[in-house]
């Protein structure tokens, strides 16, 4: 059993200790899932979607909504959702590098739960206290597949229990431990729900690991795990974007949800594409 997940590991270009760690963990950092050229059409294209939507975040803050998605406020600009500002966006979500090991360790039946390009501006405190995403790290639902898909989980799987969502965020620029970095408390997915660690400010909670990354590197998480964004205390904004993955099936966030022209745009795209849509599922052999 062991060897043959470290095969199916080292096909997907990771070793059996990073499926370990990131099964026990909760998290997994890939370096240089973007570079060169690639890299830098992300990079400009992020910067084209921010530029254009500036006048629109800040309308939509003195409105004081009540839906704000990744804490949408004067210190975090987000667009949500992104994917229909650009292929680019499209692309990055169903890559094959980062998607690979997240169908390893959830299963056949991946659809996109929602998604977001997010700027965390210079100078700023922190936007979001620490919190879980989803209240159980354990999914229970795959009694509930089909045959084919518990046949296609035996073949892909490198852990022994489905997660129930996994989040995927890319680096846009550099991030550091000034740069409001993304934070979690290790290992903490399989905690009891309830159990926060006592503390007063954010950055007082015991034992949290501050993830830090390059430009195109990817950070894959499972979405039980407590977590939370530090202050910015650098001179440059933290940019990031957001893919959120759950199962076949559960409730997307209707906005990303795709309709009209940009539905229609999405017709000829490949079938893993079109699943993570939530169109209809790929057929597997």
């Amino acid at each position: 059993m062991l060897m043959d997940m470290a095969r199916r590991a080292e096909k997907i270009g990771i070793s059996a200790e990073k499926c370990h760690f990131f099964d026990h963990k909760g998290y997994l950092k890939v370096d240089g899932v973007l570079t060169g050229g690639a890299l830098s059409r992300v990079q400009s294209e992020f910067r084209r979607v921010k530029e254009a939507t500036r006048d629109d975040w800040q309308k939509t803050v003195a409105a004081r909504p009540d839906f704000r998605p990744y804490r949408l406020c004067e210190t975090s600009h987000v667009v949500f959702p992104v994917t229909p500002h650009g292929d680019v966006f499209i692309d990055l979500m169903a890559h094959p590098q980062t998607l690979a090991i997240a169908e390893a360790f959830m299963g056949p039946d991946m659809v996109m739960g929602d998604n977001a390009l997010h700027v965390k501006p210079a100078g700023t405190l922190s936007h979001v206290g620490w919190h879980r995403d989803s209240p159980s790290w354990n999914f229970q639902e795959r009694d509930a597949w089909h045959d084919r898909d518990k046949l296609a989980w035996e073949k892909m799987k490198l852990c022994e229990i489905p997660f129930l969502k996994i989040k995927i965020f890319f680096f846009i620029h550099d991030v550091d431990e000034t740069t409001s970095p993304f934070s979690m408390i290790s290992g903490s997915h399989k905690w009891p729900t309830k159990k926060i660690p006592a503390h007063k400010e954010i950055a007082d909670m015991p034992d949290h690991v501050k993830l830090v990354g390059k430009a195109g590197d990817a950070l894959l998480w499972n979405g039980c795990i407590l977590h939370a964004a530090m202050h910015n205390t650098d001179t440059k904004a933290r940019r990031m974007l957001f893919y959120n993955y759950i199962h076949f099936g559960m409730k997307q966030h209707d906005p990303c949800i795709p309709k009209g022209a940009f539905a229609e745009s999405l017709k000829n795209r490949s079938p893993i594409c079109r699943q993570l849509f939530g169109f209809e599922r790929m057929k597997r052999t």
